[in-house]
Parts: structure tokens; C-alpha cells; sequence
């Protein structure tokens, strides 16, 4: 007797659709969260190591919370006034050179972290933000104890801009004068929705289930609920600058609306650099950038 509805059929077809669901989203986790030193080069130039060497330094070293060694560069220009500059994915502390050059040029003393998993500080994934806050949280603490620092301003580029937003969610200490984040995604969950439709070409639901699971199991954070970059610039009392390449197609353009509508503050600021694809900004209209950057800076640091 032929079978009314093809049951088996069905049932295999859910299954095969739940089989490649799981394999997207355990690539997903290995590609994009294992941060396998041999896997990323850091966009980092050998221009960027040789500023570095010839350059007075120290390398200073901390204890995460969670019992990671964590890697910093201090350039210490006998300043007040300091700038932790917080690196993006698939990169390293080298990575910021380029902004920490015109930061020194400018007079003010620059500390550049290797954020979890990058560089040489611990752990072998990232959390693209998420417990990354807390260990700039930290640096900031070391900076003001240990270095002096009066005012620092927070500047993140891409997930380094995630990290900054982030902390700038937290209750941070008074030294902490203002925020500038540079292509930054408005939450985890929504970067990795719009990465999954345009690169893997899957929709994201129910591989970003399966791939929280993962992570859930594995790490215990959440890229669904955690890193949630729009909730915690809700949550800031620091004077905030958004600034996005109108181009960027990895962290889209839209976001920076997001981000920017998110902040309840009267002092924040926005600059779109037409033609800027991600991390581009600086480059494209550097003087328009700079200046932005610096009258900024100066505006809530005096």
C-alpha cells in the first residue's frame, strides 16, 4: 500500500537539514572563536614590529579574572593623559600601531592590551568582547595604580570597539574621561546573523542555536544574550564618539544607527567616513578622522 504522507522521507529530510545546521555552526565556533595562533597573522606588518622595537616600552603582564596571563605594551610619554587602544578580531596589540603613533605624536602616553586568545596573552578562543571587558576593566585599574594615569580615554577598532562599548557598560572609575569606538557591532548575536546569511548562505536560525550550545558548553558565555554592545552604551555614563565606514560590509553600516540611537548621552558624537570599508576610516579621510578624534578627546579631558 502506498504510504499517504512520506513520513521517512520527512524525517530524513529534517534530519539532514538539522545535520548541516550542526556542521555550520561547529565551523562557525572553530572559525571564528578558536583563536589558533598559526591561523591568525594579526594584519600585522613587519613596519608595525619594527615601530615597536625602536620604540621605548615595557611589556607588563596581569592575572585575568578567570586565571589567564594577560599580555600589554605601556609607551609611557610622561603624560597624564592616556589612550588604551584596544586591538579587533584576527589581529594584536601591533595591529594598533598606526593609531597609537599619532596618539604619541599628539603627547598622550598610549597602553595597548593582546586581548584573550591574541598576541600572547592566554586562553585559545575569544569571546568577542564579552569577557574581554572585564579584563580591560582591569587594565584600567592597573594603569591608575601603578602608572598614574589621570584621564584615559578608551579607543577600540572593530572587536576591540565591542570591547571598549562594552566596558563603557560597566561602572568605571573617574579617570575614565570618554569613549571612541571604530566599527564596532551593535551585539554579537547580530554580527554573527548577518555573517551567517553572507558568507556561510544559511539562515541563521537554528544554526546560531546549535552554535550557542557549543559555546555555551565549552565556555559558558552566550552569543546570544552576552556582548549585547547597544545594552551597555545604553547603560554608559561616559561621553561616547561612533565611527563607521559608510562602505563597511563585515560589521554593515547600519549598525552605527543602532549604536548611535542606543546612547542616551547629549554629548555623544557620530562621524561617517563616506567610502571607508571596515577599519578603513583612518585611512580614507585621515584628516577629517584625526580631527574628529582629537577635538574630541580634548573636549572631554579639559
Amino acid at each position: 500500500m502506498k504510504e499517504v504522507f512520506p513520513v521517512k522521507k520527512v524525517l530524513a529530510a529534517i534530519a539532514a537539514f538539522i545535520a548541516v545546521c550542526t556542521a555550520a555552526a561547529i565551523f562557525l565556533e572553530r572559525k571564528y572563536l578558536r583563536t589558533d595562533k598559526s591561523k591568525f597573522d594579526g594584519g600585522v606588518t613587519q613596519e608595525n614590529i619594527d615601530w615597536v622595537n625602536k620604540t621605548p616600552h615595557q611589556d607588563i603582564y596581569m592575572i585575568s579574572r578567570d586565571g589567564f596571563c594577560m599580555h600589554g605594551m605601556l609607551f609611557d610619554n610622561g603624560s597624564d593623559n592616556w589612550v588604551i587602544a584596544v586591538h579587533g578580531y584576527d589581529s594584536e596589540l601591533t595591529g594598533m600601531v598606526r593609531y597609537a603613533q599619532k596618539f604619541m605624536e599628539a603627547g598622550y602616553s598610549v597602553f595597548m592590551p593582546d586581548l584573550r586568545g591574541f598576541g600572547i596573552s592566554g586562553d585559545n578562543s575569544t569571546t568577542m568582547g564579552h569577557l574581554e571587558r572585564y579584563d580591560l576593566f582591569d587594565w584600567i585599574n592597573k594603569l591608575i595604580n601603578e602608572c598614574g594615569a589621570k584621564n584615559i580615554v578608551l579607543f577600540g577598532v572593530s572587536m576591540g570597539a565591542a570591547t571598549v562599548m562594552l566596558t563603557a557598560g560597566e561602572k568605571l572609575p573617574e579617570n575614565v574621561r570618554a569613549v571612541i569606538e571604530d566599527c564596532g557591532y551593535s551585539s554579537v548575536r547580530e554580527e554573527f546573523e548577518y555573517n551567517i546569511r553572507h558568507i556561510v548562505h544559511l539562515p541563521p536560525y537554528p544554526v546560531l542555536w546549535i552554535c550557542d550550545l557549543i559555546i555555551r558548553y565549552k565556555k559558558g558565555w552566550s552569543i546570544l544574550n552576552d556582548a549585547d554592545c547597544m545594552a551597555a552604551v545604553n547603560r554608559t555614563e561616559l561621553p561616547m564618539l561612533f565611527i563607521h565606514g559608510a562602505n563597511d560590509t563585515f560589521v554593515p553600516f547600519s549598525m552605527l544607527d543602532k549604536l548611535y540611537r542606543s546612547c542616551p548621552r547629549k554629548d555623544k558624537k557620530k562621524l561617517v567616513i563616506p567610502g571607508a570599508e571596515h577599519t578603513e576610516a583612518c585611512v580614507k579621510d585621515p584628516e577629517l578622522y584625526w580631527k574628529t578624534v582629537f577635538d574630541f578627546i580634548e573636549t572631554n579631558i579639559t
